[in-house]
């Protein structure tokens, strides 16, 4: 009987998902080997503590494979909300209007499903031919041009995300070995030209990666130096920041790197944000109180103002009927319901110019006030950018409706003289409370901002005058703009109500409630009619 060979002994090769464990394993044991006590000699897997930096490792690949399907720019690095585009994301980004559409297309038997498509991407040696490629039969009729570049991202982070995990060790050593302090970028560039020829990523995918290990460097040099930061003064921040800057830090991360201090050594707000208003550090240091982000209600409103379309606006309390902070219409789901006294902010907005629906024209203020959310609720990739795009503060539920006219009938008996022209009179009364209605009262004028309190946008303060949407009309001021007219000695039986309402207010009830989104006008229905005095005693006057 012949005993069949043994297989020969031959070097482990990892293979996902064991190929993170096996990365994890080697860079600690390596890192232990070169730090660990002298006595420490035995590194062999019985040995105990080996034991326990394995159970470490294990628990790290772990953690990986739990993140994995999270954007790699949000782990284990904070997301760089405040970066350019390009350096926020890997190499392209999703249109998130478009998903749906994208999903469908994938989703489909056939040579356009993603299990055929992934490996043809995969196979091509840059972002322009796979756009080629799915520009071509059969492609190109499910695909539409807008849509390829994306397609092509999302064939493409699932390789990114492995890559950049189980070649960790890989991209760090490079990194290190080309790190240069005086030029952090021509040492990135040395060690990406390294890394293309052992790693499976296009150009800009092997840059993105070698700026995220050198933020991780940058990060633990900072942390090495944190108390010296944080003990700078005026006379010493100069040598502390030498000293990041001599640890690899590039000029913009130890500028950023001084906000650490709780006291930034002559620092103003504008060092800590780029010419255009965004912060460069998250949370926003106190400093940038005044200069940051939307903080207050008139934040939000004055954002409104600054659309192209939008004469006035104001930020009301409650959830009110328009679009919701999520882009649809209110009364769409029961968490957005129209509800006055709901935890939430409504930018109420007059529309100056301009055609189109109300819900888009909404969705396009709130876009501007507060970020892209209006758009995309819950977008997995910004596509709405601008230099001047807010964040939404968390916890901040910030709606839009379009200001309307509460058409106002004023029922009323005129008292006037004999012999006075009727028709007259009631015409001058009601261009009296035309005018009233349209130029609201006098002490709700909000007053202009000191000059020094300011943001980083353009300033877009209230037009002064007009009615604030919501507050109710006092019978006392009609009576006092009726009597303006000095052929008018009285006024009796007046009533209001606002057009659509079941019955008349009367005068004893004091004032006349309006819509938080409305403002009142004048209706057209004449209600006002005239009795003539044949007398001017007391009682007709």
């Amino acid at each position: 009987m012949t005993t069949p060979p043994g297989a020969p002994i031959a070097r482990f090769v990892p293979e996902p998902p064991d190929a993170d464990w096996e990365t994890v394993r080697a860079r600690l044991m390596r890192r232990l080997a070169a730090t660990a006590a002298p006595g420490w000699t035995d590194h062999n897997p019985v040995d105990p503590g080996v034991t326990l930096a394995e159970v470490a490792a294990f628990g790290l690949a772990d953690l990986h494979y739990r993140v994995a399907e999270r954007r790699l720019d949000g782990w284990p690095l904070e997301t760089r909300g405040w970066a350019a585009d390009a350096d926020r994301h890997w190499h392209a980004s999703l249109p998130a209007g478009s998903l749906t559409a994208i999903a469908n297309a994938l989703a489909a038997p056939g040579p356009t499903s993603a299990v055929v498509l992934e490996p043809l991407v995969h196979g091509c040696a840059s972002a322009a031919e796979a756009v080629a490629l799915l520009s071509r039969a059969p492609w190109s009729a499910v695909l539409s041009a807008p849509l390829r570049p994306a397609v092509v991202a999302l064939m493409r982070s699932r390789l990114v995300r492995r890559t950049a995990q189980e070649r960790a060790d890989v991209v760090a050593d490079a990194v290190a070995a080309h790190r240069d302090p005086d030029d952090p970028a021509a040492g990135d560039a040395r060690a990406a030209a390294e890394l293309a020829f052992s790693l499976p990523l296009w150009e800009e995918e092997i840059a993105a990666l070698v700026r995220r290990e050198r933020r991780r460097l940058s990060r633990e040099a900072l942390a090495a130096r944190l108390e010296q930061v944080r003990a700078a003064t005026a006379a010493t921040a100069p040598a502390v920041r030498d000293a990041l800057l001599a640890d690899g830090l590039d000029p913009e991360e130890a500028r950023i790197a001084m906000a650490a201090a709780p006291e930034p050594p002559g620092t103003v707000p504008e060092d800590l944000e780029d010419p255009q208003g965004r912060t460069a550090v998250w949370p926003p240091h106190p400093v940038q109180a005044l200069t940051c982000e939307p903080v207050t209600a008139e934040d939000y409103a004055r954002r409104a103002r600054a659309h192209p379309q939008v004469g006035r606006a104001w930020a009301v309390p409650g959830r009110l009927p328009g679009v919701a902070w999520n882009g649809l219409p209110t009364g769409t789901l029961s968490s957005v319901a129209v509800d006055e006294d709901a935890a939430a902010l409504t930018l109420v907005v007059e529309r100056v110019a301009g055609t189109g629906g109300t819900d888009a024209f909404l969705r396009a203020v709130l876009r501007a006030a507060v970020g892209p959310e209006a758009g995309a609720p819950f977008p997995d990739w910004r596509t709405d950018r601008d230099d001047l795009e807010p964040r939404r503060l968390i916890g901040d539920e910030v709606g839009a409706s379009l200001l309307e006219d509460a058409p106002v009938l004023v029922q009323a008996v005129l008292v006037t003289g004999v012999g006075t022209d009727r028709a007259a009179v009631v015409a001058d009364v009601r261009a009296r409370l035309s005018a009233f209605f349209a130029a609201g009262r006098p002490e709700e004028t909000v007053a202009r901002p000191p000059a020094g309190v300011d943001g980083p946008w353009p300033r877009a303060d209230q037009p002064p005058g007009g009615w604030l949407p919501g507050r109710p009309v006092r019978f006392s001021e009609v009576v006092e703009a009726v009597a303006g007219n000095p052929l008018v000695h009285g006024v009796e039986r007046l009533a209001m109500k606002v057009r659509g309402e079941a019955g008349f207010v009367p005068q004893s009830a004091g004032q006349l409630p309006i819509p938080k989104n409305a403002v009142p006008a004048l209706a057209e229905d004449d209600c006002l009619r005239v009795r003539f005095a044949l007398a001017t005693e007391c009682h007709d006057a």
